[in-house]
């Protein structure tokens, strides 16, 4: 208790000291908007020039998705400091929140005028590209910003997609492969792996794993071994975290080898041994094997593909 009401007395004084810029941050990270709004809302009623104030009461209402509201707050913290490309890029976004979209590009590129390195500035006016279908424009910023952010999800992603819309199939492909490298699990890799997969490129394959859809890269073995490569022994050490974490779990792996029927069986063995390493408390019996001497067929609605050597994981909860 003595520590939450030293917390408040802190935000206090900080608010009478005029330090918007320090609580104002702190509203926005714990997610206390409505309390934020009250707080500086206060402040900026009494300080009308405190364009700080009035730039998080407006970043606030964006967060409470009350866009109407928190126009007014961002418009008067640009009017009161132009030069702040943060402020003006904020507008856009509420412009974007309103469907106001030449605004919000507007507000955008007026953000890019006052710092030309503003990345979200940047990032967010090729998502306004790609949704009005101007691929080269689109991947013209996505650019820009990998250049100043090399490792940015949304670029990274949406390059891909721009690239897809251009029609540059090779290098779309190339995309996708170079996000999943850095970003391999959560929902964007899941949408990343699918779209490469209606490519015709298997390199990574989302699996039902027990309850949870996870993306994999492919199994591939070293030329003229048993042994799999780093990538694909990443991949089994998710599945043998999974199995460790949840003992009702079981693996059915699944070996195509087309026209030899010997060596699916073998490499069968040789997942279930590297997925096994390390893991003795793991029971063999949770991971049986199947294997085929013919291509795996993939039916992926109007196309269907044909992987002459694959890995495939299917799972069931005990």
């Amino acid at each position: 208790m003595k520590s939450c009401i030293s917390l408040l007395l802190a935000l206090t004084v900080l608010c009478t000291a005029g330090c918007a810029k320090v609580i104002g941050p702190y509203y926005l990270e714990q997610e206390k908007y409505a309390e934020g709004i009250e707080v500086l809302g206060e402040r900026f009623r009494e300080n009308p020039d405190d364009a700080s104030s009035a730039f998080y009461v407006g970043r606030y209402y964006l967060a409470l998705n009350k866009p109407e509201e928190g126009l007014p707050y961002l418009e008067k913290a640009v009017s009161l400091a132009p030069d702040n490309a943060d402020y003006v890029f904020w507008t856009g976004v509420g412009y974007w929140a309103i469907l106001d979209f030449e605004r919000e590009e507007a507000a955008y590129k007026q953000a890019l005028l006052l710092d030309p390195k503003h990345i979200s500035a940047n990032l967010y006016l090729g998502h306004g590209y790609v949704d009005r279908g101007k691929w080269a424009k689109a991947l013209s910023q996505y650019d820009t910003v990998l250049a100043l952010d090399k490792y940015n999800p949304e670029a990274l992603y949406n390059r891909a997609v721009a690239l897809e819309g251009l029609g540059k199939k090779t290098e779309e492909i190339a995309a996708w492969k170079k996000f999943l490298e850095y970003y391999p699990d959560g929902s964007l890799a899941m949408e990343a792996t699918a779209r490469l997969n209606l490519q015709g490129d298997f390199l990574y394959r989302n699996f039902i794993i027990g309850k949870r859809n996870v993306t994999l890269r492919s199994m591939t073995f070293k030329p003229g071994t048993t042994s799999l490569d780093a990538d694909s022994q990443a991949s089994l050490d998710v599945l043998s975290a999974m199995m460790l974490a949840n003992e009702q779990l079981t693996v059915h792996i699944v070996v195509f080898q087309q026209g030899d029927a010997e060596r699916a069986k073998v490499n069968a063995k040789a997942v279930r041994d590297s997925l096994l390493n390390g893991h003795s408390d793991i029971d063999p019996a949770r991971l049986p094997l199947s294997w085929f001497g013919t291509a795996e067929l993939i039916d992926l609605g109007e196309n269907t593909f044909t992987l002459d050597r694959s890995v495939k994981f299917i799972t069931e909860i005990r």
